[in-house]
């Protein structure tokens, strides 16, 4: 459990701006910033941000909520580890409880940190070799014939490892870096015959891998054409990848997942590939949603992963043997996952690459958009691959019941069941369920388990949508003035505005705003929300914090002295039809004197406000 003191430090620390000004691009918008939602696809911005008041709001999807929100909603990160990136962030110590774990948890934190200082430092020399070595112009024409650009590969930060068995050694020995802890970041190697080290990655074009955070943990390095006019050795290894360590376990990470993340979760849907150049290439072109596993087939953590950033997945492996493999081995852990995926079948020896330089994007979003579900890819699949003869077909249909054994609609499963009929020829329903069935005997996979429950959310949660209510203008204008200009609260004018806020949620957000006013001498808009709790004008509050209408005093004073007199005036016109309503029900009860007099009361009160 967070204490409440080091969540709030964590909060009033972290400029909110900021923070989501590196994941949106923010245009000053008066006290208040704007730009394109990132939680749903949108081409005229809503999204607003008030980093006075800590405090995003869209007015699109009403996502809001303060730098918790932000990045629990965008990360998908359960909110003790949102609440620890941002405290590293900030610089704020959040407590273990046990003095021996926080020195011990310190200590491996300063470890990981030289670690990823390392790899940071790597990359930079990386992309300074790309623009500085004399063989730094291979690897630019490299990913230049793929059409990638400078831009997006700065985006990426591709870089260039010289043909030298010491260019990063060197480095880190004038920088007095730890060669050992140069090695744990998979950047060094040590020497067989004698002391010390060589680079792992020479003459290759590099790809540095981020984690979720945005660290560099990893490195993929290309092989380039040899420099040796009449080289006899064997080709190296077309692709050299960092080993694993501290930082990195390749089957938990995506390439392309930090860069792409925004557009996912604003696109609700991921491309997954195969390779970083597919990944590079696509984002290229547009499809800057598209990720991919690291060197292996997709694993049940990447799938979990992608999980957190989209709703569905379209896959777009390559069109051989091994990419249609591919796309079997990752359906049960995207079924296991929650993620509805579509395949996009390319033609036999094409690449995603390859394909976008012959048949360009147009072409390439054509099939994306009529792909077909990944249990009909693979229905399709089997039938194009049986050789007909009736063994070959009871074998193909057996190897389908493990993929329909993971479609939960019973609808759904009956119709791919037709289907397979269908496509393999077989007239007899029961005959093709029998031999689903055996297929699950045969193969029969682990059983299902069912998923973890989400972690505990242990602070604030996130934002469900608001019920709208109407909420009276004039009511609405006199507060959020005073929002604006809290010192207003604590003016003579605020004794009036609580007289003549008839609207009891209204009232609700007047009394917390003052008692917070009181005590900090501004708006938090996160604890104010936090207090008045189940509201009826909550949705009208969050949109009211995300803009600031006025930024000077004197003009929400003005505001506040112009509207209290209408106010007050609307107040004595109900009173008025209140008490007229009385003493006709009272008439037709036969109790004239209560009549009379109730009568008597409202033209009082009309008298009054005619002088006035």
């Amino acid at each position: 459990m967070i204490p409440d003191d080091v969540i709030a430090s964590i909060r009033e620390r972290t400029d909110i701006g900021v923070l989501i000004g590196e994941y949106v691009k923010l245009k000053k918008s008066g006290a208040s910033f704007k730009g394109l939602c990132p939680f749903h696809n949108e081409k005229t911005p809503s999204f607003y941000v008030h980093p006075q008041r800590g405090f995003f709001h869209c007015f699109g999807c009403q996502a809001s909520g303060d730098v918790f929100g932000f990045l629990t909603r965008l990360e998908g990160l359960p909110f003790p580890e949102a609440a620890r990136r941002l405290a590293e962030r900030a610089g704020v110590e959040i407590p273990e409880g046990d003095p021996r774990k926080d020195a011990e948890r310190k200590r491996e934190k300063e470890k990981t940190d030289r670690i990823a200082s390392l790899l940071d430092e790597a990359a930079g020399f990386y992309v300074r070799m790309l623009e500085e070595h004399p063989h730094g112009a291979m690897a630019r024409e490299c990913y230049l014939d793929r059409d990638v650009d400078d831009e997006t590969a700065k985006r990426f930060r591709l870089g260039y490892a010289p043909d030298a068995w010491d260019g990063l050694v060197n480095l880190f020995r004038q920088k007095q870096r730890s060669p050992g802890e140069a090695e744990a970041a998979g950047l060094v190697v040590p020497r067989r015959s004698r002391d010390g080290y060589y680079d792992r990655f020479r003459h290759r074009l590099m790809f540095p891998v981020s984690d979720s955070q945005g660290r560099i943990v990893a490195f993929s390095g290309r092989a380039l054409p040899s420099l040796e006019e009449d080289d006899d050795r064997d080709p190296p290894a077309k692709y050299i990848n960092s080993p694993e360590g501290p930082l990195y376990q390749k089957g938990k990470l995506l390439f392309g997942l930090w860069e792409g993340r925004v557009s996912i979760r604003r696109q609700g849907w991921a491309v997954l590939c195969e390779g970083n150049f597919d990944v590079v290439c696509l984002h290229r072109q547009g499809l800057d949603n598209a990720v991919a596993p690291l060197g292996t087939a997709l694993t049940a953590d990447q799938a979990r992963l992608l999980r957190r950033f989209a709703e569905r997945v379209v896959i777009l492996f390559d069109g051989d043997k091994a990419g249609r493999k591919a796309v079997r081995a990752a359906f049960p852990h995207l079924a296991e996952a929650g993620l509805p995926a579509r395949v996009v079948a390319l033609p036999e020896g094409h690449d995603p690459d390859s394909y976008l330089r012959e048949h360009g994007i147009d072409a390439l979003q054509q099939r994306i958009d009529s792909a077909p579900g990944i249990v009909e890819h693979l229905v399709d699949q089997a039938a194009a691959n049986s050789r007909g003869d009736a063994a070959a077909t009871a074998d193909a249909i057996s190897s389908l019941g493990p993929v329909l054994k993971r479609v939960e609609n019973p609808v759904e499963r009956r119709l791919y069941i037709d289907r397979i009929a269908q496509k393999f020829g077989v007239r007899d329903i029961d005959a093709v369920r029998q031999q689903l069935r055996r297929g699950l005997s045969q193969g029969r996979p682990r059983r299902r388990q069912d998923p973890e429950p989400p972690p505990p959310m242990d602070g604030p949660p996130i934002d469900e949508a608001p019920i709208r209510r109407n909420i009276d203008p004039l009511q609405g204008e006199v507060l959020g003035a005073m929002l604006d200009q809290p010192a207003l609260f604590e003016s003579p004018e605020s004794e009036k505005i609580h007289e003549v806020l008839t609207d009891p949620d209204l009232r609700a957000i007047f009394q917390a705003t003052s008692r917070q006013v009181g005590r900090r001498e501004g708006v938090d808009a996160s604890v104010l929300l936090d207090q008045i709790g189940a509201n009826g004008a909550s949705w009208w509050l969050k949109e009211r914090l995300a803009v600031q209408l006025h930024d000077d005093l004197e003009s929400a004073r003005q505001v506040v002295r112009d509207v209290i007199p209408r106010l007050e005036k609307k107040a004595r016109e109900e009173v008025a039809r209140q008490l007229m309503e009385q003493a006709v029900a009272a008439r037709r009860a036969g109790d004239d004197a209560l009549a009379d007099r109730l009568t008597r009361e409202r033209m009082a009160l009309l008298r009054g406000a005619l002088r006035k």
